[in-house]
């Protein structure tokens, strides 16, 4: 296109919207403006669109929580456009270009989606299935997704200074302006709460602070998000300071499981790509900035109720395992998303609510649901343990790390977090059923199995 022609269309564009504007309004039309040119620019150059959409997932919550209670107009139908729509656009378009071939964790995944749509038909609701398979969006989108080398680095390297960012703002809500201000947000927007305070989830038995939730859902939210950066970080070699700043997010979101899946997925790399001086110099990071935070934060009585095993939170997880296991045994065929998980317990107090990933899952659409998730789970992870990539790497850390948090929390269906973590894993699974990762020379690999320090 000429320069002179350009410069014509945009001007007229902008005349267009602005005459526009006065009969339907300028909201609507700068966010039909918006989003053609988003439409464009996916079109266009859909690997930069998807980095913008993933970048822009944990900003979304508390954008759309200010907007409501703001009252902008429409943010409910905001909120669905920066979330799934631009998701399943990019993958559409990224599909049609190239589409790679099905990989056997993806025959799991589908497995797992039509006893999960069959149980929606005889005892479920849309909205359920919905939010359980949401994860398969962001996952979907690793499948057709390309990315080099270089890409890869660009995309860790961002995603780690996101969260590092992220920890650090969310600071300013835990030592300074305390749990007020959510609280009234969370009150005028309808957001969960617990009477008029926050939910459990921002505190804990022994502990009088506030635990670190930044710009997502909640602590446990936040927690797993730092988990997959710092991850990140360790596969792709970023510099210190943002894996500093995450460290410090993950430990003032005081996340057990969360701590407990970073430590034995960075512990399982290291051990695999033979750092040791490397993984001694972390631990011994993680162990001072830990015994830093028990005074700063207040974490001894947490600590020793934790260690005595008095904390009610502890013993909740504990019958609720046992709960949702003696459910699965009693209703093989599952009890239904309309009458189990998070959202039902929302709504009714008589909902079944199994506070674990698999068990709800299997709660939800019987024993083959629960068999098929895991089965994903597990062989993801092995084609992950095959690859002697960096991409490999990190899905396997990803996995591990998220694998056991999933085991006593419920966070499938964050459809913002599912970004951080499904993605990569399915990236790694498209690149080792294209055959496009070969195990990388030991004198050009960054981590060289042969390096004994």
């Amino acid at each position: 296109m000429q320069p002179s022609l350009a410069a014509s269309s945009l001007v007229f564009v902008l005349l267009l919207a602005a005459s526009t504007g006065f009969f339907l309004g300028p909201l609507r039309v700068s966010s039909a403006l918006a989003g053609a040119i988003f439409l464009w620019f996916l079109s266009r150059h859909p690997l930069p669109a998807l980095g913008i959409v993933l970048a822009f997932l944990p900003f979304d919550y508390l954008a759309i929580e200010l907007g409501k209670f703001f009252a902008v107009p429409h943010m409910s139908l905001v909120s669905a456009c920066t979330k799934e729509i631009p998701l399943l656009l990019l993958i559409v378009r990224l599909a049609w270009r190239k589409a790679g071939p099905w990989a056997f964790p993806d025959y799991f995944l589908l497995a797992f989606f039509a006893t999960a749509a069959t149980s929606t038909v005889l005892q479920g609701n849309l909205a359920g299935l919905a939010t359980d398979v949401n994860f398969l969006i962001p996952y979907t989108a690793g499948r057709v997704a390309v990315l080099s080398d270089r890409r890869q680095q660009i995309w860790a390297g961002r995603a780690v200074w996101i969260a590092g960012l992220l920890s650090l703002l969310g600071l300013i809500e835990v030592f300074l302006l305390g749990e007020a201000p959510r609280t009234l947000l969370y009150l005028a927007t309808g957001g969960e709460t617990f009477g008029e305070s926050l939910p459990a989830s921002f505190h804990g038995m022994g502990f009088n602070g506030l635990r670190e939730a930044a710009t997502m859902v909640g602590p446990p939210d936040f927690a797993a998000l730092c988990m997959v950066a710092l991850i990140l970080w360790w596969v792709y070699g970023q510099s210190l300071w943002p894996g500093v700043m995450v460290a410090v997010g993950l430990v003032c979101s005081v996340t057990r499981s969360a701590w407990l899946g970073a430590t034995c997925s960075i512990l399982l790399l290291g051990i695999l790509t033979g750092q040791r001086k490397r993984l001694a110099r972390c631990a011994a990071f993680g162990l001072g900035l830990f015994l830093l935070a028990i005074p700063a934060l207040g974490l001894g009585d947490y600590l020793f109720a934790t260690r005595t095993g008095e904390d009610l939170s502890e013993q909740s997880h504990r019958d609720s395992l046992l709960h949702g296991i003696q459910y699965m045994a009693e209703h093989p065929l599952g009890g239904g998303n309309f009458k189990v998980g998070p959202r039902p317990a929302e709504r009714n107090s008589a909902a079944v609510l199994v506070e674990s990933t698999y068990l709800d899952l299997g709660s939800e659409y019987g024993i083959a649901g629960f068999l098929f998730f895991l089965g994903f789970i597990i062989c993801a992870l092995h084609w992950s343990w095959r690859q002697s990539s960096q991409l490999g790497y990190a899905s396997l850390g990803i996995l591990v790390g998220m694998g056991m948090v999933m085991t006593v929390l419920n966070l499938h269906d964050d459809r913002r977090l599912a970004g951080w973590v499904w993605f990569p894993v399915g990236l790694a699974v498209q690149a080792w059923s294209r055959r496009a990762v070969l195990p990388v020379p030991a004198s050009k690999c960054l981590f060289p199995k042969n390096q004994h320090n």
